[in-house]
């Protein structure tokens, strides 16, 4: 197909029409009757709501027709509509009159016809005018696409840095120090060497060596108080070591006043009955019927007894079925415990620290504690009957020892709850006389380390007799 323009000085120009796709929108605008295309031409009028049409600009074009010998026929004024966007119709309008341009689509046969001016523009034309018009306030796809990469790539990294800063102050967050308490009783006399039972208990399971940070495993576990550990505001510091001197020399005291009361210096009989109750409340390195029978001062030897027996009924380590000291408090045995490193240490006095803290007995506990101290010291009383003082009742001499069991009980619980390790030291005194109180002194610093040389809080005292 072809399109014929001519011009007010009597040119025309034919230009050939591209093909594409076989199909072409065309815009015909004419000024005068009659057909605008030959009878050989085939087309198709569309409605202009359903087709691409165009906006009419303000410049007009002249265009003439002539005839087969050149002259003029007609003169035409048309105006050459512009691309508009889709859905709205296109208008022409001419000096004579107007209306709608009606929408062909032209075969191949029309581009036989000449001698008519014919204004048409092809599909790519008008795609190009639509972009160029009304595509230029929209965003490409892949437009939207890279500002969605860019935008998840610059958000990964945001929350990356933010986590690794996160993560990088949690590391330089220090642990909690942790403090606990144990008391030590030495029980038993062993052989040439001073023997040592550790009455130190254990509280709740939950604690463990790992609950101490390495960054706080140097810290003072004999007073929180400056610690950001939350145990601080649960336990209460350490007492000194005047006052733990204090309050075992106390007990030491009330325990001789007792045997200075109610027992004298006599001499009985024994009987193998006798004896062998008496070697229940001897020591290994101590011959207690020997000493009663054959001593002048055989109160020094019950003093000795009584200290014996009374310090070991209240020991967290000794047997269950033997001692006053709480089951429920004492948990772990020395024998059960992992001990392998100072660490463990400092975990087991928190962890027995704890138990003596928290332990509340309820009525029925108290109940059974208290006729299970007055067993023990009505035993006593039997045991050593024939030097008992006959100006007491028996009745007075029990309730007498029950009083001092009860404060040897306070002692031991005591004594557990503090940051340290206490032991009680028996020593084999051979004959320089008979020990009427055992040595206390503190196996732990105040990190939890077990001290080379343990630190003297009471020294032991020893009777000639």
């Amino acid at each position: 197909m072809t399109t014929t323009t001519c011009y007010d000085n009597g040119w025309c120009d034919t230009v050939p029409i591209p093909q594409e796709t076989g199909l072409l929108d065309a815009v015909v605008s004419t000024g005068g009757p009659g057909p605008i295309l030959s009878d050989s031409s085939e087309f198709f009028l569309l409605p202009t709501t359903s087709m691409r049409v165009f906006k009419p600009t303000t410049t007009t074009r002249k265009s003439r027709t002539h005839t087969e010998d050149g002259k003029p026929q007609q003169t035409n004024e048309i105006n050459v509509p512009e691309p508009t966007p889709e859905g709205q119709p296109g208008r022409s309008s001419t000096n004579h009159s107007s209306s709608t341009a009606p929408t062909a689509i032209l075969t191949d046969s029309a581009s036989q016809t000449s001698g008519e001016v014919i204004e048409t523009v092809s599909p790519g034309a008008a795609a190009a005018a639509n972009n160029a018009s009304g595509g230029s306030g929209r965003v490409s796809k892949g437009a939207v696409a890279g500002i969605a990469i860019a935008t998840a790539v610059v958000g990964g990294a945001i929350a990356f840095i933010i986590a690794f800063l996160v993560f990088k102050r949690r590391s330089r967050v220090s642990g909690h120090g942790h403090s606990d308490s144990s008391t030590t009783f030495i029980t038993t006399m062993k052989g040439e060497h001073p023997s040592y039972v550790q009455v130190s208990q254990t509280g709740p399971p939950p604690i463990v060596a790992a609950a101490i940070p390495t960054s706080k495993r140097s810290s003072d576990l004999s007073d929180l108080s400056h610690s950001s550990d939350f145990l601080a505001g649960v336990l209460p510091p350490g007492a000194d070591e005047q006052t733990v001197r204090n309050r075992a020399t106390a007990l030491f005291s009330q325990i001789q006043q007792h045997v200075y009361d109610f027992y004298r210096d006599v001499h009985a009989t024994l009987t193998p009955t006798m004896e062998a109750d008496l070697r229940k409340f001897s020591g290994e390195s101590v011959n207690l019927a020997e000493e009663l029978e054959h001593s002048s001062m055989p109160t020094i030897a019950i003093k000795h007894a009584l200290m014996l027996y009374v310090l070991g009924i209240v020991s967290p380590e000794a047997d269950q079925q033997s001692t006053l000291f709480p089951s429920e408090v004492a948990g772990l045995k020395e024998s059960e415990r992992s001990v392998q490193s100072a660490d463990d240490q400092a975990a087991y006095i928190l962890y027995k620290r704890l138990a003596a803290h928290l332990h509340v007995p309820t009525a029925s506990a108290l109940q059974s504690r208290q006729s299970d101290i007055r067993e023990a010291a009505e035993h006593f009383g039997l045991t050593f009957f024939p030097w008992a003082n006959p100006i007491y009742a028996d009745r007075d001499k029990d309730e007498s020892l029950v009083d001092v069991l009860n404060h040897a009980l306070d002692l031991s619980l005591w004594l557990f709850g503090q940051p340290y390790l206490y032991e009680w030291v028996w020593e084999e005194v051979g004959r320089r006389g008979t020990m009427v109180a055992p040595g206390l002194v503190r196996a732990t610093d105040e990190r939890g380390r077990v001290l080379d040389r343990p630190v003297v809080v009471v020294n032991a005292v020893i009777a000639a007799g």
